[in-house]
């Protein structure tokens, strides 16, 4: 036995002795030991990666991150980031900061990354889900990215001759942050949910000598080369390159964005709502975090975008969804909604949680807490890991968002009501990014009354509820993670879904009974029984789509009696696997669903929130896993 070892065993035998046996338990966390069992400075030790974001270059001003449409506003930063991106992307794939390397921490290829390997019971990438590290988790991850394009963009303008447009990259590059993309806000008028930057395969950039179109990197991540070794199952190991909604498993397989753009159009209001919610009315960190708890969450919520956008294929698998670009905008947006949420509620934070998914670094049932480490991500070159407290504010890797600008609480609530309130649909919360003139206004309205005309499901629910009648009702959703093989959704009608079938969920998503969609992300190759028989839990709000039909006049009131009658006659729901494929409910491992109701306050200005006056009890819930068959419940305590 070595004698570092040897030391460290006979410092625990007589901690170990040191406590009375019958009052002696060993803790599941056994962080205390990280000191014991360090080799001791004498012996090498290999060199580490300090994350410490922007602020590692010598930039430590907070900048904002901007939402992609207000970023490509500024011209040289889109330039910048774009360069940057593209250079980063074509880094060798064997280095440790090039862009597979720095995706493949999250899931796939499940191998060490800076010297941090793995833990006896530990499985899969290191990314926490299912966990109450998940939002704090991936905010060095973030940062690890964000520093990773700016080094690239930096060093991509280092390459242009003296002049004009390398002194404007570099006074660009002095702010730059990484974007965001908000999905459930409303959008400029005239756009979809989907901006045209992530959906078009090629895209223009400003080079020295002139304007040059390329392979867009916001668009897919091509392999070079695919991997068999890292990727060992089709068609993982088949695809060049990432996809979204692929329209075959074959090698030629591609994208159909088409498909994937009008899914998150039909999707973004109910999106809206569930964000509203999280950050108007729940104000605990444990509940909030992640898909294990007892309501909606960041992390269910989240997991919907991933399963929309993948359709079958990269974003809708956990151990790849960190290869394609739209990965990071969309975590980027996740990190900023937590961010707002902390700045509601700065007193709720990371409380000591047993997390049942083990990663690359942590057995399954691991208590994780404010102090537990971030891996792989080190905070200095002597190995100290970051942890949730570390992070706790934005401004410790550099950056922060438009909405946080004021440290006014009255403030930030008008900027979400703005954003996500009743009034968002009314005028568009972020102007396009194509300028239009006022000539054009007419043509706009017009495409817009073609879009509802054509979805009048995304019409009647182009804002979140008014809560008028003092009643909230959401479909609460539970099933087991690794159930079905793979990622999947669940899709609630008020009606009968389409009769006609189509490849890909379209057909469900755009009807004008849909009301909106809980997804789960989960991983093929893990069965229900390895999986733990693990419970996630997500939510499809109703009261918006009911409120509408109130004023439609199809429902007499949101009365609790008269609202219970009506979905126990029009309330549908069905599982779709993220391939296409329907599953049955009855089919569906540790599948539940109950309707739950609660008196809601209206919020009296623009600058106050909706206040819940009681918890939510159930209305009604699912009996036998059978669809429209219900019994009455009672109260279930807090969501």
């Amino acid at each position: 036995m070595p004698s570092w070892v040897q030391s460290g065993v006979h410092r625990l035998l007589f901690i170990v002795a040191s406590f009375p046996s019958t009052s002696f338990t060993l803790p599941l966390s056994l962080d205390f030991l990280e000191d014991s069992f360090a080799q001791p400075d004498s012996e090498p030790k290999p060199e580490l990666y300090a994350v410490q974001g922007i602020p590692g270059f010598g930039d430590t001003t907070p900048h904002p991150r901007l939402e992609i449409r207000e970023l490509q506003k500024n011209a040289d930063q889109w330039n910048i980031y774009l360069l940057g991106l593209q250079r980063f992307q074509s880094m060798s794939q064997s280095e440790m900061l090039s862009y597979y390397q720095i995706a493949g921490v999250h899931g796939r290829p499940f191998i060490s990354w800076d010297g941090v390997g793995q833990a006896d019971g530990g499985g899969g990438g290191y990314c926490t889900h299912g966990s109450n590290l998940f939002p704090t988790w991936h905010r060095p991850y973030l940062a690890l990215f964000e520093s990773a394009i700016y080094s690239n963009a930096r060093d991509a303008i280092a390459e242009f001759p003296e002049g004009d447009l390398k002194d404007r990259s570099n006074a660009a590059l002095a702010t730059f942050r990484m974007p965001y993309w908000d999905w459930a806000t409303v959008p400029p008028s005239g756009e979809g949910t989907l901006p045209s930057s992530l959906s078009s395969p090629t895209i223009d950039v400003k080079l020295p000598n002139g304007t040059k179109s390329i392979p867009n990197p916001l668009f897919s991540y091509s392999f070079h080369p695919i991997n068999t070794n890292d990727f060992p199952s089709s068609p993982w190991n088949t695809w060049p390159g990432t996809l979204r909604d692929p329209n075959s498993l074959q090698s030629s397989a591609v994208s159909r964005v088409d498909n994937v753009a009008k899914d998150l159009d039909a999707v973004r209001p109910n999106l809206q709502s569930r964000i509203y919610n999280l950050l108007s009315m729940q104000h605990n960190y444990t509940l909030i975090s992640d898909n294990q708890q007892s309501g909606d969450s960041l992390e269910s919520t989240h997991d919907t975008v991933h399963n929309v956008i993948g359709s079958g294929g990269h974003m809708s698998a956990l151990a790849y969804s960190a290869f394609d670009p739209i990965f990071w905008l969309h975590h980027t947006n996740v990190d900023r909604i937590f961010a707002m949420w902390q700045a509601l509620n700065p007193d709720s934070y990371v409380e000591p949680v047993r997390n049942p998914n083990p990663t690359f670094t942590t057995p399954g049932n691991s208590i994780g807490d404010a102090k537990s480490p971030l891996t792989p991500f080190h905070k200095d070159t002597s190995g100290t890991f970051w942890n949730s407290e570390d992070v706790r504010s934005t401004t410790t890797f550099g950056y922060t968002y438009p909405e946080l600008s004021s440290s006014d609480t009255p403030s930030l609530t008008s900027r979400v009501n703005a954003l996500y309130g009743p009034s968002a649909g009314s005028t568009s919360s972020t102007s396009t990014s194509n300028n239009t003139s006022d000539d054009d206004d007419d043509d706009d309205d017009e495409e817009e009354s073609t879009k509802r005309d054509l979805f009048p499901s995304l019409h009647h629910m182009l804002s979140a509820p008014t809560f008028a009648h003092k009643r909230q009702y959401i479909a609460s959703i539970r099933a087991h993670k690794f159930g079905l093989d793979g990622s999947f959704s669940v899709y609630v009608f008020l009606g009968d879904k389409p009769a006609a079938e189509s490849p890909g969920p379209g057909a469900w998503a755009s009807d004008p009974c849909f009301v909106g969609m809980s997804g789960v992300l989960s991983q093929g190759g893990v069965s229900d029984e390895e999986g733990g028989y693990q419970e996630v839990v997500g939510s499809v709000p109703l009261t918006a789509a009911l409120e509408e039909r109130v004023k439609r006049g199809e429902l007499e009131s949101m009365e609790e009696g008269v609202v219970r009658r009506y979905l126990e006659e029009r309330l549908r729901w069905y599982v779709r696997k993220t391939g296409g494929e329907e599953v049955a409910v009855k089919d569906t491992p540790g599948f539940q669903l109950k309707v739950l109701q609660a008196e809601v306050e209206p919020a009296e200005s623009e600058d106050a929130f909706p206040t819940m006056k009681a918890d939510f009890d159930t209305l009604m819930e699912m009996m036998d896993g059978v669809s429209s068959a219900f019994l009455q419940g009672g109260w279930i305590g807090a969501f």
